[in-house]
């Protein structure tokens, strides 16, 4: 792991395994699935984005944008469940923007 975006979100990815081995059952396997399943794949898409061409770099990362927005919805809709405590859905919130700004300054720069 060599950049600092895929880092952060690999500390968010056990994080946030963390607090879904928490959930109720049925809803582990629901939505909390979903999120895994979706951070998991931001973390693949943020590899090959590492490793892209500098063509492919782009579309990967607009990919890996979109990946942090769904992620963002998944967790507004365990709160709305009260599934997840607001503390830890301010903190994840916080590191997803994060990594999303991080993410949108890695393709600015690509633009240039």
């Amino acid at each position: 792991m060599n950049t600092i975006v895929l880092q952060k979100s690999f500390i968010l990815y056990t994080k946030i395994s963390d607090n879904i081995s928490r959930l109720p059952k049925i809803s582990r396997y629901g939505i909390g699935m979903a999120i895994e399943r979706n951070i998991l794949s931001l973390l693949e898409t943020l590899a090959q984005a590492e490793y892209a061409e500098p063509v492919l770099k782009s579309r990967a990362l607009l990919e890996a944008n979109v990946k942090v927005e769904v992620l963002k919805l998944l967790l507004r809709a365990l709160i709305e469940k009260k599934l997840l405590k607001e503390t830890l859905y301010f903190a994840f919130s916080a590191d997803l923007n994060e990594i999303g700004k991080m993410i949108g300054g890695w393709r600015k720069s690509l633009l240039k």
